[in-house]
């Protein structure tokens, strides 16, 4: 695997490795469930919004989240604060510019106080470095804020090593291109000298704007996902790994 993806870098002359963050460097399956949750209820606590059994379900069916689960590419999963805040303004009168606030800082004081509960994928900071070590231009675009992003890099120790840290508080969220445009003007790089690696179909068109994708799965993943991945793995740690 890793000879095959160092190979693939060299001979495409990849200059720049661009990361997801959820599901690609963290499992996300202990993290977000309770924070979104209590979130939601907060905030309709704060703006009035009374809804009934009916109505909430419906709210948590267009979210992408069950009392137990959050569901695999819906807004939650894939979308950013600002797309699940614009959720839940189609339920009453809701302003979703003076809730972002409350609600990233919501998520970044449950991140820092229960630190315990982001889980790398592997030895993500191993991964890291060896790929610094190697010359490459490392860089993290998600669909996160910038709060609960710098949260969790924190405690996963490896802020220090993206050259480059995309939120949706600078750029819009993916799949559109803005940060992959940005990285190319900062470093001099042309989209097809990057590669993406995500978890998502999102993540998946996001990188068919650069020389490939990578995909980050688990093992229930089937092998109709993901049908552009030049890469399948189940951490970034494989993609180091010899053999």
């Amino acid at each position: 695997m890793t000879m095959k993806f160092l190979d693939f870098l060299k001979y495409h002359q990849i200059k720049v490795l661009i990361f997801d963050k959820d599901g690609t460097l963290t499992d996300t399956s202990a993290l977000w469930l309770e924070p979104t949750l209590q979130v939601i209820e907060a905030l309709l606590e704060r703006n009035g919004m009374r809804l009934n059994e009916e109505k909430k379900r419906n709210l948590y069916d267009k979210l992408g989240i069950t009392s137990s689960e959050i569901i695999e590419n819906g807004v939650i999963s894939s979308g950013s604060v600002r797309d699940m805040l614009e959720v839940i303004a189609q339920f009453g009168e809701f302003d979703i510019e003076e809730n972002y606030q409350f609600t990233v800082q919501f998520f970044y004081q449950y991140i820092t106080s229960n630190p315990d509960k982001i889980i790398a994928l592997g030895n993500v900071k191993k991964t890291l470095q060896r790929f610094k070590e190697l010359g490459f231009t490392l860089a993290l675009v998600t669909n996160d804020s910038n709060l609960p992003t710098k949260a969790v890099l924190e405690v996963l120790k490896v802020e220090s090593l993206f050259d480059f840290i995309g939120t949706t508080d600078e750029f819009p969220s993916k799949p559109a291109i803005n940060a992959l445009e940005e990285i190319s003007n900062q470093f001099h790089v042309l989209f097809h000298e990057m590669i993406y690696i995500g978890d998502s179909s999102i993540d998946e068109e996001f990188a068919s704007h650069t020389a490939g994708f990578v995909a980050v799965v688990n093992n229930e993943d089937n092998e109709n996902r993901f049908k552009t991945a030049l890469f399948k793995v189940n951490s970034i740690e494989e993609l180091i790994k010899e053999k």
